[in-house]
């Protein structure tokens, strides 16, 4: 009988307890559940909002303000470059017809494509200008030297690049005077390569200290000879003769490249040039040649012709 009533007053205090849980788990969900509303609207709401400010500002970035054309680019290019690199330039067939001004990694775009092209050394900077600009700056690969061979013309820069001669003005006492013969060149590179010819290599570094303490002007000098460059050993000739106005050569020597032992420096011979200047003026017209390859200059002046035995 004791254990019956004691199973009664469990039943009793489970149902107590049931029905109190109930009770809060019903102003439980009262409180909950219009927070649970609030929450879901609200983040509707949110979602909305984004796409809908997303699908503006792709309807803002769409319009033409926020385009840009590599067609109607333009450039400030330097006296040696000609029309034709500003034209191309505009119209490279990897270039897109337009860009967007937000499009993602557009500066990279472009700097590719131009660093790709033949005449740019490198591409120094790109910047967005908006609304619709592009502040572009290039290094351009600048010519050093005329190559000539035969009736055949080439252009290089200081590093012996080969560079396409449609792009510059051919007319440059920048550059194309005095200019590098030889009539033994290496094999032609492609445009843009580097042409691996030591003659060549030899008459850069040389017309770079000529016209850096400008003896090319002072001796009237019109071209630099590079045809026995690294020769010397087996034909006894000078590896580089300079060519003046008067048909002067100056035998100059072997190149700093060749490494010949005791070989005077290009300081060394120039003080000799300069000797031989004071005693028979720059212009050189009554030597045949003059020769400053060693420690004492030597020169030989023209055969004077008489005049009276030709009549004769």
């Amino acid at each position: 009988m004791k254990q019956y009533k004691n199973s009664g007053n469990s039943i009793f205090y489970l149902k107590a307890f049931m029905n109190s849980f109930s009770t809060k788990l019903g102003e439980l969900k009262r409180v909950l559940y219009p927070l649970f509303l609030r929450f879901g609207i609200f983040a509707c709401i949110i979602v909305f909002a984004i796409w809908g400010i997303k699908r503006i500002w792709c309807s803002l970035t769409d319009l033409n303000i926020f385009k840009v054309s590599p067609s109607t680019f333009s450039f400030n290019t330097p006296s040696w470059v000609n029309d034709n690199f500003s034209e191309d330039i505009k119209h490279i067939e990897t270039l897109n017809e337009r860009y967007d001004m937000y499009e993602n990694n557009l500066t990279q775009k472009i700097a590719d494509v131009y660093g790709g092209i033949v005449v740019v050394k490198k591409v120094d900077s790109i910047k967005r200008v908006f609304p619709n600009k592009l502040n572009i700056k290039l290094v351009l690969r600048k010519p050093v030297a005329l190559i000539k061979n035969g009736s055949n013309a080439y252009l290089v820069d200081d590093e012996c690049v080969l560079l396409p001669k449609e792009y510059y003005k051919l007319q440059n006492v920048e550059y194309d005077s005095p200019c590098i013969q030889s009539n033994k060149l290496a094999r032609l590179p492609l445009y843009g390569s580097k042409w691996n010819d030591k003659g060549i290599e030899a008459g850069i570094e040389l017309v770079k200290f000529l016209r850096a303490n400008n003896i090319h002007n002072l001796f009237k000098v019109v071209a630099v000879d590079v045809s026995n460059v690294c020769k010397r050993r087996f034909t006894g000739k000078s590896d580089i003769v300079l060519w003046t106005e008067s048909n002067t050569q100056i035998r100059w020597g072997c190149s700093s490249l060749c490494n010949e032992p005791n070989e005077l420096s290009d300081e060394e011979k120039l003080q000799n040039l300069l000797s031989i200047a004071r005693i028979e003026g720059t212009n050189l017209k009554q030597m045949e040649y003059v020769d400053v390859r060693w420690k004492k200059p030597l020169g030989k002046r023209w055969a004077k012709v008489d005049v009276s035995t030709e009549e004769r």
